[in-house]
């Protein structure tokens, strides 16, 4: 694949002794009944994986009331395939919280903006903890979030590195001391928008070779994440049952044409699908606007502008 090239010199994670990797130890759930009521996925092994974004529970895509992203130029010719997962922090795992959105947006788009900005190498100093956001958005009640509301609190507070507020997958009472929010401060975004669901196949690839990822939500049928004829693990086009599932928030980090996907971030841990990636099928971003299809799964899709932290001069 190609990879976009920045000026910084890249140390493999796997000799970052320093860090260690969110899904290391997390136990797995055993099965439970009624996966929309608690905010999980249920594959057909019986594995059981949380999701937790606030949705309608249908295919529908909606922009909220978030501004529209206006006035992309769209190149005349795009490369086939364009990646930027190699600049993400280590995937992790949500675990048993409802945390997806939080996990989409604090941690991995926030750590690939900053690390974009500063060059640092992937630590827990360096990554951004999903539980700043979700414990502020849940106070004790650790039900499903919203992009839209997690992107609205980076925005007026930034969020916490890991090393000041660590991730806890198992509550979200715990909240910020004041310290914790003076220093969340240097990693806040200026802005974010929604994609309006129209022309959204070029535009996201646009983005993407614009070093800016898209974080979506998507509603998950029983064939999200199983292995497509490519042996990927993939969420390809087919009639969906609006009845039976729930909806999850990721990251959308690259793309190929000869996939016909969209390569995304999940936040389940490594050992999950492709390394802890999906491949979604194009035609889920190009039916978000068409009622008449079968598969219409993406309910939102934002981007968001960080918030570049402007340094003293010297004197």
């Amino acid at each position: 694949m190609k990879h976009f090239k920045l000026l910084l010199v890249i140390i493999p994670f796997a000799l970052i002794s320093c860090y260690q990797d969110m899904d290391d130890n997390m136990p797995r759930q055993e099965n439970t009944p009624d996966p929309l009521d608690d905010n999980q996925f249920i594959t057909e092994e019986g594995e059981v994986f949380s999701t937790g974004l606030s949705c309608t529970g249908t295919g529908n895509f909606s922009t909220g009331k978030t501004q529209i992203l206006n006035d992309l130029e769209i190149p005349e010719e795009l490369p086939e395939e364009f990646d930027l997962s190699e600049f993400l922090p280590p995937v992790g795992d949500q675990g048993q919280l409802a945390s997806c959105s939080s996990w989409a947006v604090s941690y991995y788009l926030k750590s690939f903006q900053e690390y974009l900005e500063n060059g640092e190498d992937y630590s827990s100093a360096t990554t951004f903890s999903p539980s700043y956001t979700y414990n502020q958005l849940t106070m004790g009640e650790c039900g499903g979030t919203s992009i839209a509301e997690t992107l609205d609190l980076v925005q007026e507070q930034g969020v916490s590195s890991l090393a000041l507020f660590p991730y806890d997958e198992n509550g979200c009472s715990e909240q910020p001391t004041e310290e914790q929010i003076a220093a969340a401060t240097a990693a806040r975004i200026s802005a974010f928008r929604s994609l309006s669901g129209e022309n959204m196949l070029a535009e996201m690839k646009t983005l993407i070779t614009q070093q800016q990822p898209i974080v979506i939500g998507a509603y998950l049928s029983t064939e999200f994440g199983t292995t497509d004829s490519f042996g990927l693990t993939a969420y390809r086009e087919h009639v969906v049952d609006y009845g039976t599932g729930d909806c999850h928030a990721m990251l959308v980090v690259g793309f190929s044409d000869e996939y016909n996907a969209f390569k995304v971030v999940n936040s389940w841990g490594e050992n999950w699908g492709s390394d802890g990636f999906v491949w979604i099928d194009y035609a889920a971003f190009e039916n978000v606007s068409d009622q008449s299809t079968n598969f219409r799964v993406i309910n939102n899709a934002y981007i968001a502008y960080d918030a570049v932290t402007e340094l003293e001069p010297e004197v």
